[in-house]
């Protein structure tokens, strides 16, 4: 059974005779600079040297188009200030730039800065698939023997924390209600426009909305919020992707959001990932309260790997019920980072690799 063939079997409670071992989210840079220190060869990545499957995402750039001319703005010995893709100003450690951001101006202001930036995001523009994307990239999709599926990134709520700011975003749904509706059904309406040359001509197995709209204390919209401003918008793309025969559509956010699952449910949902632990997602609870509708993925809290191996079979024997049920992947529920050593994470894989 090849690592895509044991995904789908997996999420259709069906019978697997392995498990697609993954990393749901990535790696921090420093975390694999500290593992070539530890035994990680210089040449090669985590995902190849320990025979790990991958998620295989379609290609299609969900982003600006075209993008900001990304450029450093400023930089001491400590910090880096840049211009990222999407048009933020961000200040960042050097030494470890994906750990720490300082968001230090955003391009959208207000509506007349939305109505600009917006014309970034056209489905019509060129380059949103790769030219040779039917002659091409559509036979390689068919015969790959990992998971394939679409990931909507940068979805709403991370897109604007990264092109208004936190605060501005969050308080837009207070200040001008009628600007954030129209934002919601623009981005949807373009994510949607992406996605429909492809579906019915390449076999997908799952589709992710790469949100990240909660924290460790909560989720950082409330249901109602959530159910005025997603639902509407969001609900016609997942209808979209059901009846193109997508089995898998999983909201992707770490932190805490138990209390907008089922409104995702109702929306269209069957999945989410990682189950951050410590921001108390446990996906034993979750399968309790929710039932084999939700499929689960990750759990593994990362604190274990960093504990080490007995904290890590403790783990397993947690989740032991979830995997005889099906419908869950085992898999860290956060980005391996350079706390975690490369002795551990790679006993975590070869433990999942032997189930």
């Amino acid at each position: 059974m090849t690592p895509r063939e044991a995904f789908c079997h997996l999420m259709a409670y069906e019978p697997v005779d392995c498990l697609p071992v993954l990393a749901l989210e990535p790696f921090e840079a420093t975390a694999i600079a500290r593992w070539r220190t530890e035994g990680l060869p210089a040449d090669a990545e985590p995902v190849e040297y320990l025979g790990m499957s991958r998620l295989v995402h379609v290609p299609v750039d969900f982003g600006p188009r075209p993008g900001y001319a990304e450029e450093v703005l400023d930089e001491d010995d400590e910090y880096r200030t840049r211009r990222t893709y999407l048009g933020a100003v961000v200040r960042e450690r050097k030494d470890n730039p994906t750990l720490f951001y300082g968001h230090v101006d955003h391009p959208v202001k207000n509506r007349d800065d939305w109505e600009a930036y917006r014309e970034r995001f056209r489905a019509d523009t060129p380059g949103r698939l790769p030219a040779d994307w039917k002659s091409t990239l559509l036979p390689a999709l068919e015969a790959s023997p990992d998971p394939v599926g679409l990931c909507f990134f940068p979805a709403p709520f991370r897109l604007c924390f990264y092109a208004m700011g936190m605060e501005r975003f969050l308080t837009a749904f207070h200040d001008d209600p009628a600007w954030m509706h129209d934002l919601m059904a623009y981005w949807f309406a373009f994510a949607a426009d992406c996605v429909r040359p492809l579906l019915g001509r390449v076999r997908l197995d799952y589709a992710l909305i790469a949100e990240d709209l909660a924290g460790k204390n909560g989720p950082l919209v409330s249901p109602r919020l959530y159910e005025e401003f997603w639902r509407p918008y969001q609900e016609p793309l997942l209808r979209l992707l059901r009846d193109h025969g997508v089995p898998v559509i999983c909201q992707w956010s770490a932190g805490g959001f138990r209390q907008l699952l089922p409104g995702m449910l109702a929306q269209g949902f069957n999945c989410t990932w990682p189950l951050e632990q410590m921001a108390g997602m446990d996906a034993n609870d979750l399968r309790r309260d929710f039932g084999p509708e939700l499929r689960l993925g990750g759990n593994i809290a990362k604190e274990a790997v960093i504990a080490g191996p007995a904290a890590i079979d403790a783990e397993l024997r947690r989740l032991r019920p979830l995997l005889a049920q099906g419908g869950f992947l085992p898999a860290l529920d956060d980005m391996a980072s350079p706390d975690m050593s490369w002795e551990h994470y790679r006993y975590l894989i070869e433990r999942l690799q032997g189930l």
